[in-house]
């Protein structure tokens, strides 16, 4: 009986008065919308040089705590110092242990862009706006 009765329903489709039906102008404003969706790619993949960033600060810590312990010998208490150093590289340690879970993210995150864009290029112009005659 409840096999039936799914055979005859209408799978995964609104009833003629439920059914959302979209203006012109929400059509165009959706059209340019995906017309312009290229332009998510900037912000998405501006941060893909993290590795880049982790080495160059690594550098610069591990310069600063050399120079920081041969210059500060005559002017500052080499416990105190020493002390500030060890905590510098402990914050590097989480900074980058956390860059690198950014990174990964960020992977992620371009490969679901990508995997969107692709869907909606097989339906709509991405990165073509459509003329008004369209």
């Amino acid at each position: 009986m409840k096999l039936k009765r799914l055979l005859t329903e209408k799978y995964m489709q609104f009833e003629e008065d439920e059914s959302p039906k979209l203006g012109i102008d929400e059509k165009r404003a959706f059209v340019e919308a995906v017309s312009n969706f290229h332009r998510y790619g900037e912000s998405i993949y501006s941060s893909s040089n993290i590795a880049e960033m982790i080495d160059e600060i690594r550098g610069i810590i591990e310069t600063a705590e050399a120079l920081t312990l041969q210059e500060s010998e005559h002017w500052f208490d080499n416990v105190t110092v020493s002390r500030h150093m060890k905590q510098l590289k402990e914050s590097y340690k989480v900074f980058e242990k956390t860059a690198k879970e950014m990174q990964g993210l960020q992977q992620r995150l371009e490969a679901c862009y990508d995997d969107m864009g692709s869907v909606l290029n097989k339906y709509y112009k991405v990165g073509d706006a459509l003329d008004d005659s369209e």
